[in-house]
């Protein structure tokens, strides 16, 4: 009997065993072959290697797999199976490592995904995170996502050190899009310069799409900026903004009338909110910084755009203050388009409008105004903005005039809710250099990853100790810089490979003969903030000292004294590990939702939870063990409660305190509820606050219901209270 025959016997002899032969194999890959133990052998060799690469140990040796091998053709004799695939073999393959205690190997060698029945409900758009993103429409790209995010953060979990994964499991921690932990940083604020320069290679290589020369037209100029954004949402977890967006694109604009104007931005709105290209299929999530005029800064600096450097040398000197008006006149054009809304009267959410409110602006003029008394002024501009805010609550203000934000002579980016990143000439040995776009530097802001923290946690865990607190805290800190490390590893070893390729893009130098002359990498990772963000503060201080935010000089002042002792203590592991650490508020209020919900479930912690927690306890407590969407929270960053009963001028007092410290990022809302107050009114308190607080970065919301049958806005007589998110900053259609 040859070799063959044998293998295709009724009986064989397994280790003195006599046992009937194996079913053939259904593989995941869509084959059915025949049992062979060598397969699991040589599997377990081939993926062992990962315990190397993510937990230092070693791989499985070839007796070990053998063994191994060995013991799961036993069982699965022994169960006397009919039906064998490759996920059962699997399965029984990893219950023997993790009886034999082999974890790390478990670990890599076990399968990530959904059963059957979460798959389904994801298709029809319940079940996994099914509310999670409002930005998400149901189509079938969603479902799609859902499902590779989930696969994704099992992958991620597993691939972590276990202690480090347990931290965000338990809610200690949270660790953001940590769907996209393994391949992608966070957010990103790009520099418009690098592609009117560079021109467009929207797959970063020129290999898979077609390769545009620097924009000659300001309508290719527009289309430019924003398919950048579109092509960048596949290297970035995040939101993709501008910097600067205004007087980088207004030499495309020289001598253009207002209407035609008003089109271009009309045509760069409608394109941000058309393009349902962005993960899972939805329009982008993107920012564009507004400054109504010429920013001194930039003033006397050499124009960039058509493929040239406007210095005198590769193109006649021109400079951005030559622009003032177009600069004023696409300001205005934004402002109306946004104020007229779409087709049917909704309001635009993207891209994102903040409104850089400047040292430069809060004079006119006059000399300017007078030569040009056609165009608007600064505070007609500025009102415009408020006009926009008081009719949808769109637009966010960014507050450059405290020092401590440089005072209009720094380069701001929030991007991603309110990430602030302020760059100083003396913080920078390049910032000359980038300002003149000197051999294609330039600026590229954004955040690497961010890792928020469970506040309250920590004070149940102190025991009304201050040190203790402090301790338990900067504890947090250090796992989530560990978690960054990790972070970073991975990320330059996907750079590596190649999988990065927008933002590792070096494109040709239009301006080199030779063409062999690159430009500098278009996004610096060694660059990007890593981000610990705050969830919890006032709860935090309820359970310390018996009193929250508002209610107690005591408890503010510990609050401050914690904030500055975790600004200190980042600062600390900055120098350390040689990484920009920043505290910031968290960009996620699910997150102040899954930690409540965490120590809500976690014996331990929940008498402490019960008394401290917002929302609607009792529902929570009905429901809890059923559903993990509860209607709790811990209230966000070092904001005073929502439900807190004190005036806005109150609120200010308190949180404009933490906004020098909070320097990762940190936002304050004003909430308008259904009014439509007067314009003029919102700009003077905003001016007032601009000018007297340390407030850096703010938002009036209104609560905004549009009803689509009639596709205009539907003003109902009276919203209940419990029917509103504390932090609800969107149109609710």
């Amino acid at each position: 009997m040859s070799g063959d025959q044998q293998k295709k016997s009724l009986q064989r002899t397994l280790d003195g065993f006599t046992v009937p032969s194996l079913p053939k194999v259904r593989t995941s890959r869509g084959l059915i072959l025949d049992w062979d133990r060598e397969r699991i052998v040589q599997q377990l060799i081939k993926e062992s290697k990962l315990v190397e690469e993510f937990y230092g140990g070693s791989a499985a040796t070839e007796d070990l797999a053998r063994e191994i091998a060995q013991s799961v053709e036993i069982k699965i004799q022994k169960l006397g199976l009919k039906f064998l695939s490759g996920p059962l073999i699997r399965e029984i393959m990893n219950t023997t490592l993790l009886e034999r205690e082999l974890y790390q190997y478990r670990n890599v060698c076990t399968r990530v995904g959904t059963p059957v029945f979460d798959a389904h409900l994801i298709d029809v758009g319940s079940g996994f995170e099914s509310h999670d993103n409002a930005n998400l429409q149901e189509n079938a790209e969603t479902s799609h996502k859902k499902k590779a995010d989930k696969i994704s953060k099992e992958q991620y979990l597993l691939q972590l050190p276990p202690d480090l994964a347990d931290f965000h499991l338990s809610g200690d921690l949270h660790i953001h899009d940590l769907e996209y932990f393994g391949t992608r940083p966070f957010c990103q604020d790009w520099d418009l310069r690098y592609f009117f320069y560079y021109g467009l290679m929207p797959d970063g290589n020129g290999t898979k799409a077609s390769v545009a020369g620097p924009a000659k037209r300001p309508e290719v100029a527009i289309l430019h900026a924003v398919k950048a954004l579109g092509s960048a949402q596949t290297n970035f977890a995040g939101g993709q903004g501008y910097y600067n967006f205004l007087t980088f694109i207004a030499p495309y604009f020289e001598g253009m009338d207002y209407e035609g104007i008003k089109q271009h931005m009309q045509m760069f709105v409608y394109e941000m909110t058309q393009m349902m290209v962005a993960r899972g299929g939805q329009v982008v999530f993107s920012s564009v910084q507004l400054s109504p005029g010429v920013p001194t800064l930039w003033k006397d600096k050499p124009c960039v755009y058509k493929g040239k450097v406007w210095d005198g040398v590769q193109a006649p000197h021109r400079t951005y203050s030559e622009f003032e008006r177009e600069v004023r006149l696409l300001f205005k054009a934004l402002m109306d388009v946004m104020y007229e809304g779409d087709f049917w009267g909704k309001p635009f959410n993207f891209p994102k409008p903040e409104i850089s409110i400047e040292p430069d602006f809060m004079e006119e003029d006059e000399e300017f105004n007078s030569q040009n008394p056609d165009l608007p002024t600064y505070h007609d501009l500025y009102l415009m903005t408020f006009e926009l805010a008081s009719k949808y609550g769109t637009p966010y203000y960014d507050n450059q005039i405290p020092a401590y934000r440089g005072a209009g002579e720094g380069i701001s980016c929030y991007q991603c809710c309110a990430y602030q990143f302020s760059s100083i000439a003396d913080q920078d040995d390049l910032f000359e250099d980038k300002m003149y776009f000197k051999d294609g530097l330039h600026f590229s802001m954004g955040s690497l990853q961010v890792v928020s923290i469970n506040c309250p946690r920590a004070a149940y865990k102190a025991e009304g100790d201050d040190q203790r607190l402090f301790a338990e805290l900067k504890k947090l800190m250090d796992i989530a810089t560990e978690v960054f490390k990790i972070k970073r590893r991975w990320i330059n070893s996907i750079r590596s490979k190649g999988r990065m390729p927008f933002a590792m893009q070096r494109p040709k130098d239009p301006n080199d003969p030779e063409g062999e002359e690159r430009g500098p990498v278009a996004v610096d990772l060694d660059g990007l903030v890593n981000t610990i963000g705050v969830v919890g503060v006032n709860e935090m201080i309820q359970h310390h000292i018996g009193s929250q935010l508002h209610e107690s000089k005591e408890a503010f002042r510990l609050a401050v004294r914690t904030m500055t002792e975790l600004e200190m203590y980042a600062k600390e592991l900055s120098g350390k590990h040689n990484m920009t650490i920043a505290l910031a508020r968290t960009p996620a209020e699910t997150t102040g939702q899954r930690f409540s919900v965490a120590d809500l479930l976690d014996s331990r912690f929940r008498e402490y939870a019960e008394k401290v927690t917002k929302g609607d306890l009792d529902t929570a407590l009905e429901q809890l063990g059923t559903t993990f969407d509860l209607p709790i929270y811990y209230t966000n960053g070092t904001h005073v409660t929502p439900g807190a009963d004190v005036p806005l001028t109150k609120r200010i007092e308190i949180e404009h305190v933490f906004f020098p410290i909070v320097d990762g990022g940190n936002i304050f809302h004003i909430w308008l509820g259904e009014a439509r107050p007067d314009p003029r009114g919102l700009m003077d308190m905003a001016m007032n606050l601009c000018r007297n607080t340390q407030i850096g970065y703010f938002a009036f919301t209104r609560d905004l219901t549009v009803a689509l049958k009639q596709f205009k806005e539907y003003k109902a007589e009276k919203t209940p209270e419990s029917a509103l998110s504390p932090y609800d900053t969107g149109a609710r259609v």
